[in-house]
C-alpha cells in the first residue's frame, strides 16, 4: 500500500472511532510504529488530527457535538436513519446507543411525539435537550470520552432497572456468531440494552458486516428482530438471516 492510501486509511478510521492507537495501525498496515508515527506527525501539521499518548484523535474533538464518524458514510447512515424510523411508532419506548449512525435516527425521532428515548449519548442528550412532545430518559455513568458517551456498571445497572419496546443498536462488527465491538465498556451497555429491550433493531451500514478487527462479543442474533443496512449483505448472511427469522431492510 502506498503511503497517501496508508494515511487516507489512517483518516477514516479515525474518523469512525475517535481514537486509534499506533500498535493497532502498526499490525494492520504491516509497518513500523515509526513509520505510522511518521504518518500521525504529518497528518498532525496538516491540521487533521492530534496525536495523543499511544495513537490519535480528532483535533476538533473536544469541542464538536457530535463525533466526527457523523461525517463518515454520512449519505448512508442518513438513509439507514430513515428507513428505520418506519419502525418506530407512537407510545415506543426506545434505546439509542452511541454510535454516529443512531444520532443520525436521534435528528429523525425528535419530530414523533410520545416516544420515550432512552440513552447513553451526550449528542444525543444534545439534540434533546428542548423536546417536548415526548420524553428523555438520560443514562449515566463513567464518560468515555472518544465516544462522548456515559459506560459502566452504573450505567449497565441503570439500563437493567428498565424495559424498553425497541433497542437500536449499532454494532463495529457483524460476523457469523454475532455482533461485535471495539470497546469492551460499549459492548456490555450494548448488551444491557438489548436484554431490556422487546426486540433489537441493528442499524448497520456495509462495511461493518465481517468485519473481524472487532475484539469484544456483544451478543449473538437471538434478540435481533430487523437489520436495517444499505446494501444487500453476503449469501451466507442471508440464510443467518433465514435461519433466525430476522427481517432485512435495505436502505435507498
Amino acid at each position: 500500500m502506498l503511503a497517501t492510501q496508508r494515511k487516507k486509511q489512517i483518516i477514516r478510521m479515525i474518523e469512525e472511532r475517535g481514537f486509534v492507537e499506533v500498535s493497532e495501525m502498526s499490525r494492520l498496515f504491516d509497518v513500523s510504529e515509526v513509520t505510522i508515527r511518521s504518518d500521525l506527525r504529518e497528518l498532525e501539521q496538516q491540521g487533521r488530527i492530534e496525536r495523543k499518548y499511544g495513537g490519535a484523535v480528532w483535533k476538533e474533538e473536544g469541542t464538536v457535538p457530535f463525533p466526527r464518524s457523523n461525517h463518515l458514510l454520512s449519505g448512508r447512515k442518513k438513509a439507514i436513519a430513515n428507513a428505520a424510523m418506519s419502525l418506530i411508532e407512537e407510545g415506543d419506548s426506545i434505546f439509542l446507543d452511541s454510535s454516529s449512525t443512531i444520532s443520525h435516527l436521534a435528528l429523525q425521532v425528535r419530530k414523533l411525539c410520545n416516544v420515550t428515548t432512552i440513552s447513553n449519548s451526550i449528542p444525543v442528550f444534545e439534540l434533546f435537550k428542548d423536546y417536548k412532545a415526548g420524553m428523555l430518559i438520560g443514562i449515566p455513568g463513567i464518560l468515555n470520552p472518544l465516544t462522548q458517551s456515559f459506560v459502566g456498571s452504573f450505567a449497565e445497572e441503570m439500563i437493567a432497572r428498565l424495559y424498553a419496546t425497541k433497542a437500536f443498536i449499532s454494532p463495529k462488527g457483524i460476523l457469523p456468531e454475532g455482533l461485535r465491538d471495539n470497546s469492551m465498556l460499549e459492548a456490555s451497555v450494548r448488551k444491557a440494552m438489548i436484554a431490556a429491550s422487546s426486540e433489537t433493531i441493528l442499524m448497520v451500514d456495509h462495511s461493518k458486516f465481517l468485519n473481524n478487527k472487532t475484539l469484544f462479543g456483544i451478543d449473538d442474533f437471538t434478540s435481533v428482530s430487523t437489520v436495517v443496512t444499505d446494501r444487500i449483505p453476503s449469501t451466507p448472511f442471508l440464510e443467518l438471516f433465514d435461519k433466525h427469522h430476522i427481517r432485512l431492510i435495505v436502505a435507498e
